[in-house]
Parts: structure tokens; C-alpha cells; sequence
């Protein structure tokens, strides 16, 4: 059968030309058939409500007039109205009617298609426009829905959309009871101060399935937000959470039943409080080599508890105050995890959403804090909770 099928003869051809070829007339078909069905569709309305076109006899409407509350309307044409979404811009038909009585005109179907003023933007264009704002800088975002679908965003109208969507999420009541809090947090250039603020990031987080042979966590944002250590206590103790993991910045104490410090944070801070006790580069590593064994290599708790008893001793006989200090603070926090059965001691679960935080904030300008705050937790909430 194939044999006798006639060769179609052409003198040249390439692949990349008729993709963008394809793509430019894809937009110009599919904006045609969707044209179409709108307008076939009030058009079917307009006959069950006014009866057949170019007939004599009216018939009372189901809705009135917004004038003078009549219901027998003429047909008057249509107007347009634009439309923006994934498909790009689309000239949308809206049809018009008059009344009989005071001549009003206006569109009985407009509101009921989705063409409202407000909501001339397509829920799907602004998820992705949000989506790309949270990778990359406003007006790269702009730039690149302009370029990919012809549709024209100005960066106000994507930071007010960021605005609403983190007032959304923040309205959303959120509970952590009976699950372990991971806290932790990051500086960021945001504010007057010359450092910037601090955002703090909570999230809930438990073993998942293995992919490719690596093990993975299943996470939930509870919420990240800035401001005094007053507000982020208060916020951690209206979760009512089983327990918290904490990286030491501030005392949690009261703030769930458990509290257990980040062992990671306990000998990375080590390193700080050596060196304000003077002690120089080389000789601080066996200090530190020393808690890694006891905080990771003790065989049970009581040998933890025992052994790091014995080290911040050493330290204060040494004259190292102010790191004996630091560890002796954390001596209450540092087996709970243990004898509770946390799933994670760390709080290695929020250092990936750490590091994205100040990817997307390190961009060589001061924030406002709203305006920081707002886009890191819709981002954040994207990445863990999902649309």
C-alpha cells in the first residue's frame, strides 16, 4: 500500500523553521477556535432567552435591566474584550443587548464567561508568573513571559500578585500538633540595619521514599516570616508542637515539650567561641574533633551525657569561658531528640531551603522587609506545599 502512495517532492526543508513556523500560527488557530466557542455559546444563550433572531415577538429575559429593571432586550452586536493567558492575548466577543424601554446596552454574559474587569488574567499565567518571579528577579520575569507568550506584565502588577498570594497563605491556619518543628534561620539584606534581619523558617519533616538510592524528606512549611525574637517564640508555641529542632540563636524553652539544639550548629558555633577565647587556628581542632565524637559516635545516651559533661569541664579548667559557656547552655537540649525518637537530630531538613532563600535574596539590592518576606514565603510555600 505504502508503494503506491505518490512522493510528495520538496526542495528544501528544515526542521527549526517549520517548529517556529508551527509555534507563531499555533497561538492564530487556537485563539481562533476558542473565539468561536465563546461566542457560539452566549449566542445560544441570547436565543433561549430572546428567542430566534429577527423575530417579531419578544419575550421577557431572566435577567433585567441594570437601568430600570425592564427584561425585554433587542440584540446589539458585541464587543470585545482582551484576555490574557497561556495561550497569549485573546480577543474575546462579548455580545450586547438593549433594553426596549431606556435604550441601556450592556453585556448580560460577561461576568458569567469569566470576562469581569478583575478577572481578565487566567489563574494558570499567574502561576507561572509567580513561579518564575520566585527563581529570578521581576523584571527578568517580565521579560521572559513577553518573550514567551507575547503578553505584557509590568513588574508592579507581579509584586502585587506576590502580595495577595502571601496574605492568602498567612490566613491559612496551620497546626503542628503532635510533629517535630525544624527552626531555623538566615540574614538577609532587607531594612535599615546594616546586616539586614533575620528570617526564620519552620517546617515539619519526615523520611520519604528512597529515589535513585538516596533517601528523601517529605516537608510542610508552617511559616517564615521576620521579627523580634517576642513574635517567632509566640508563632512556635501556637503550633503546639510534639518538639523542636532548633540551631541555638534563641531559647525556645516553653515553646513545645521537647526542645533539642542542632548538633551541627553545636560544633560549627564551637569554632566562633574558640576563637573569641583567643585560641589560635591550629589548636582549635582538637576541640572540635572531640565534640563530633561525642555528639555523633556515642554509642548511648548516657556516654554522651557523660562524656560532654567531662569536655565543657575541660574547657572551663582551660580558661576557655566563653565557649564553656556556649556548650553548657545546650547541655539540657542535647539528648532529646534520642530518647524521644526524633526521625532528624540536625536541622540539615531546612539548610536546602536555607540556601535557596539566599540565593534568591542575595541580588546586590536592599529589600524592603514586607517585600522580601512576601516573595520568600510564596516561594517557599511553592517549593513545599505546591500551588
Amino acid at each position: 500500500m505504502l508503494s503506491d502512495t505518490q512522493n510528495v517532492t520538496v526542495n528544501s526543508i528544515h526542521v527549526n523553521s517549520l517548529c517556529e513556523d508551527i509555534h507563531k500560527n499555533r497561538s492564530v488557530v487556537l485563539n481562533s477556535i476558542l473565539y468561536e466557542i465563546v461566542l457560539s455559546h452566549q449566542d445560544l444563550k441570547l436565543v433561549s432567552e430572546l428567542g430566534p433572531r429577527y423575530t417579531r415577538e419578544k419575550q421577557a429575559a431572566s435577567f433585567c435591566c441594570v437601568i430600570c429593571g425592564r427584561s425585554y432586550f433587542i440584540r446589539k452586536g458585541k464587543r470585545y474584550r482582551m484576555y490574557k493567558s497561556v495561550l497569549g492575548k485573546s480577543k474575546i466577543p462579548v455580545l450586547q443587548v438593549q433594553c426596549c424601554f431606556c435604550g441601556h446596552r450592556f453585556c448580560p454574559y460577561k461576568d458569567e464567561i469569566g470576562l469581569a474587569y478583575t478577572e481578565r488574567i487566567s489563574p494558570a499565567l499567574i502561576q507561572r508568573q509567580l513561579e518564575l518571579t520566585c527563581q529570578i528577579p521581576y523584571w527578568k520575569a517580565r521579560k521572559v513571559i513577553d518573550a514567551c507568550l507575547d503578553v505584557s506584565a509590568s513588574c508592579a502588577t507581579i509584586r502585587k500578585e506576590i502580595d495577595h498570594q502571601a496574605e492568602q497563605i498567612r490566613s491559612r491556619p496551620v497546626s503542628a500538633a503532635g510533629e517535630v518543628v525544624y527552626d531555623d534561620s538566615t540574614k538577609v539584606k532587607a531594612g535599615k540595619k546594616e546586616r539586614g534581619v533575620s528570617i526564620h523558617l519552620a517546617v515539619t519533616a519526615k523520611p520519604g521514599k528512597p529515589r535513585g538510592g538516596r533517601n528523601t524528606m517529605r516537608k510542610r512549611l508552617l511559616f517564615l516570616k521576620t521579627g523580634d525574637a517576642g513574635s517567632i517564640k509566640k508563632s512556635l508555641k501556637a503550633l503546639k508542637a510534639k518538639g523542636i529542632v532548633h540551631d541555638g540563636d534563641m531559647d525556645l524553652s516553653g515553646c513545645a515539650k521537647n526542645i533539642q539544639r542542632c548538633l551541627w550548629h553545636l560544633v560549627h558555633q564551637l569554632k566562633h567561641f574558640l576563637w573569641l577565647d583567643d585560641v589560635p587556628f591550629e589548636d582549635r581542632k582538637p576541640y572540635v574533633k572531640e565534640l563530633i565524637q561525642i555528639l555523633f559516635w556515642s554509642v548511648t545516651v548516657n556516654m554522651m551525657k557523660d562524656q560532654y559533661s567531662r569536655f565543657i569541664a575541660r574547657l572551663r579548667e582551660n580558661g576557655l569561658y566563653k565557649s564553656y559557656g556556649h556548650l553548657k547552655k545546650a547541655e539540657t537540649e542535647l539528648t532529646t531528640s534520642r530518647e524521644q525518637g526524633f526521625a532528624f537530630h540536625t536541622t540539615a531538613s531546612v539548610e536546602r531551603e536555607m540556601r535557596e532563600i539566599n540565593r534568591r535574596a542575595d541580588v546586590g539590592v536592599r529589600w524592603s522587609i514586607p517585600g522580601v518576606e512576601n516573595l520568600l514565603l510564596v516561594k517557599t510555600h511553592l517549593m513545599l506545599n505546591g500551588p
